[in-house]
């Protein structure tokens, strides 16, 4: 028998694999179902399960904005956005980049105002020796030149 966090990780590679099928309302049913579970989880052991809560609310964003569902996309954004910033509180070494894409992801794909990308250029400015963070800072840069 498989443990509540086993269901969750089989639940979110299930749903992820339905996304990239194009399956999305599938997709959305298996990612909420692992959600609950997550967040289930995450009362005992918060730090555990944030970062797999906020990347299943990231999901759930792209599948709703895929889908023309541009207000529903915003509303998972946001706690998406709201759990990166816990996290990032915890530690911004470890949690910046993550931090940074959420907020990336809000200009690039939702329409928010690209003032916001000045609070990713500051996290990211802070991480230091990560390419990731660097690739960012590009993509950012890109951006800012679009608006």
């Amino acid at each position: 028998m498989l443990t509540t966090h086993d269901r969750a990780i089989v639940l979110n590679e299930l749903a992820n694999n339905y996304a990239v099928n194009l399956q999305y309302s599938v997709a959305i049913e298996r990612y909420k179902e692992a959600l609950s579970l997550y967040i289930q989880l995450a009362k005992d052991k918060p730090m555990r399960y944030s970062l797999l809560i906020a990347n299943v609310f990231t999901n759930l964003a792209m599948i709703h904005y895929a889908c023309d569902l541009v207000n529903e996309a915003s509303e998972f954004h946001q706690d998406a956005l709201k759990m990166h910033k816990a996290l990032y509180k915890e530690n911004p070494e470890r949690y910046g980049v993550g931090l940074a894409c959420c907020i990336i992801d809000g200009v690039g794909y939702l329409g928010e105002h690209s003032i916001v990308l000045y609070d990713a250029k500051l996290i990211l400015s802070k991480i230091k020796g990560n390419a990731q963070a660097q690739e960012l800072l590009e993509e950012m840069e890109a951006l800012q030149e679009e608006f």
